[in-house]
């Protein structure tokens, strides 16, 4: 049986001239025919180029998937044979159509996590960020989650929640995401939803898990009065860069009285001032903040920028006045210019998370420090910088010194001499 790579690799030659969101698109759709019409996907790979077209155009219309473009089956007719055969070999391969859709998953994800950029609509997760999150929240199967800003929801899928709610501002990532999980054939409530902007009461889950976009602009005028703003209200206007903190407010305002927040965010919320410090403020007061990690640049995809971790906990026991503070830039190895964060690296920020005995990479802060710091959360100015100053013998640099000094003269001497002979 062929692995999941070599399924990578065969469509990887069939992407033609689309984008990578365009192909994932076709690919999941194709994926999905096979696992509902195996049989007559098969047959109609004897008809020509026109007919498998229209069939495929037809089950879109049948199933109602209003988010796919049809251009994108009649730009590529001539790859469809190809495409519809990768799958069918996949279905041949597997035991049952469970077995195919769960395999049919897997190289679906290893293609848009391959991806060198994220594509044009899809936020995507990388393997880092998977790997991060997986290991530091561990077995949630009995709990509820929400991700307001899912993505394809691979996330929400590793973690394996019971029926997680995920929500997506673009109805074509939405639609990719449905077809995925009813691959997987796992449960979830996926939804079109703008969910900084469309206001909703709480969903009341135990996890909120989300890796929202980075530098988003925002219109105070489209999210002001919103629920999940009036929990912990702020006096400071709405600033254009103040997506993060709306970020930050919906998952509270979403998780139940005994709930938690994982949240990537720019390592620029955890000290910028106005809007952003009021919410540090009300939150270190309420004493919510359990940790801040720092993590490696080049976590993303499709950038090199610098990420964070912020981990918020509604029911953090009263009697713990300290913030869990780790620098984990150090992890992780690059290759080719791209950080690869191992499983084990991810352990290891598990590990710093949690060990009792502090470190050089980690450290509880105590509130008072914090408010002290003028309600700063950045890992850094909280770690000592030590630096190593090299001890020179200074016989030995004398000894060096008058070596040199004495080449210096002999190369000089040579030079006049040559000079001389002119």
């Amino acid at each position: 049986m062929k692995n999941t790579i070599e399924y990578l690799d065969a469509l990887s030659t069939m992407t033609g001239l689309m984008t990578r969101s365009a192909a994932l698109e076709l690919f999941t759709l194709i994926a999905y025919l096979v696992k509902e019409n195996g049989e007559e996907s098969k047959n109609i790979l004897l008809s020509t180029h026109d007919n498998i077209s229209t069939f495929i155009s037809d089950f879109v219309a049948e199933k109602e998937f209003h988010w796919f473009s049809k251009d994108v089956i009649r730009w590529n007719a001539n790859q469809l044979v190809n495409i519809v055969q990768v799958f069918l070999s996949l279905r041949e391969e597997c035991s049952n159509n469970q077995n195919y859709g769960e395999k049919a998953f897997e190289v679906l994800k290893a293609f848009a996590l391959n991806s060198n950029k994220n594509g044009d609509m899809f936020n995507i997760d990388s393997q880092n960020i998977l790997n991060i999150f997986t290991s530091i929240i561990g077995s949630v199967e009995d709990k509820t989650l929400y991700d307001g800003a899912c993505g394809l929801g691979l996330l929400a899928h590793e973690l394996n929640t019971q029926k997680p709610i995920l929500r997506d501002i673009n109805e074509a990532t939405v639609g990719v995401t449905k077809l995925l999980f009813a691959l997987s054939e796992k449960e979830a409530d996926i939804q079109r939803a703008d969910s900084l902007s469309e206001g909703s009461s709480s969903y009341g889950v135990d996890l909120v898990v989300s890796t929202p976009p980075v530098n988003m602009r925002v219109l105070e005028s489209l999210v002001a009065g919103q629920n999940y703003l009036k929990e912990l209200f702020i006096t400071a206007r709405i600033p254009t860069s103040a997506s993060e903190s709306l970020w930050i407010q919906q998952a509270l305002h979403n998780l139940n009285a005994h709930g938690k927040a994982y949240l990537q965010i720019i390592p620029g919320w955890l000290f910028r001032g106005g809007y952003d410090a009021e919410l540090r403020e009300k939150l270190v007061q309420l004493n919510w903040v359990e940790a801040v990690v720092l993590l490696p640049a080049g976590m993303l995809a499709d950038s090199n920028i610098e990420m964070s971790l912020l981990i918020l906990n509604k029911a953090k026991a009263k009697d713990k006045d300290t913030i869990r503070m780790v620098d984990a830039r150090g992890l992780g190895e690059r290759q080719r210019r791209k950080l690869h964060l191992s499983l084990n690296d991810a352990q290891k920020i598990k590990e710093l998370l949690t060990v009792d005995q502090e470190n050089e990479w980690s450290k509880d802060v105590s509130i008072q420090q914090v408010k002290a710091n003028k309600y700063s959360l950045h890992c850094a100015e909280y770690f000592d910088v030590h630096i190593e100053v090299e001890q020179l013998d200074l016989e030995h640099e004398l000894a060096v010194l008058q070596e040199k000094q004495r080449q210096y003269l002999s190369v000089k001497d040579e030079f006049n001499q040559l000079l001389n002979n002119i």
